[in-house]
């Protein structure tokens, strides 16, 4: 389904977004008509403010410190289910939203949604989108998962020289 949504979506310069998800095609065509939408000036809010659209029919949330107003079909079709949205609205959660490693088709998705930025936010937070994956692993490598392995052999090697001599 993937390929052919992108096959017809293609034209219009939407094939990226037409493969949101395969696994639900009225959930890629929500996330593509509200690609559509007109882009509105994004403006500060306060907690308080977000704290006030918790329900199912009004729900805004906070990822990395962008205020994102998520309509309820879009909650109908989320393949999570509105539920997993729901109870977490009003609120920051982008550790909830990293925890649940969501792909790059679903931070563009919430990127449409973008309606602010949380107060204060950073000055970028007033342009950029929901981050992509390759964005936040950036800075993190070096030795870190290699670190285990390394401290092992370390104390392998020193064993051996004290305890191996005799």
């Amino acid at each position: 389904t993937e390929a052919v949504q992108g096959f017809w979506l293609k034209p219009f310069g939407l094939a990226r977004a037409g493969a949101l998800c395969a696994n639900s095609n009225r959930f890629a065509r929500a996330c593509v008509f509200a690609g559509m939408a007109e882009t509105k000036e994004r403006r500060m809010i306060t907690e308080a403010e977000l704290a006030k659209h918790s329900k199912e029919d009004d729900a805004w949330i906070c990822i990395h410190d962008l205020i994102i107003a998520l309509p309820k079909d879009f909650l109908e079709e989320h393949p999570g289910g509105p539920d997993v949205i729901t109870c977490l609205a009003g609120k920051d959660v982008t550790t909830d939203f990293e925890d649940i490693a969501h792909s790059d088709s679903a931070r563009d998705c919430s990127s449409k949604y973008i309606i602010g930025y949380k107060e204060g936010a950073e000055e970028e937070a007033k342009t950029k989108l929901v981050p992509k994956n390759a964005e936040l692993s950036k800075g993190g490598g070096g030795l870190g998962p290699l670190l285990p392995t390394i401290l092992v052999a370390i104390i392998a090697v020193v064993a051996y020289f004290i305890f191996g001599k005799k």
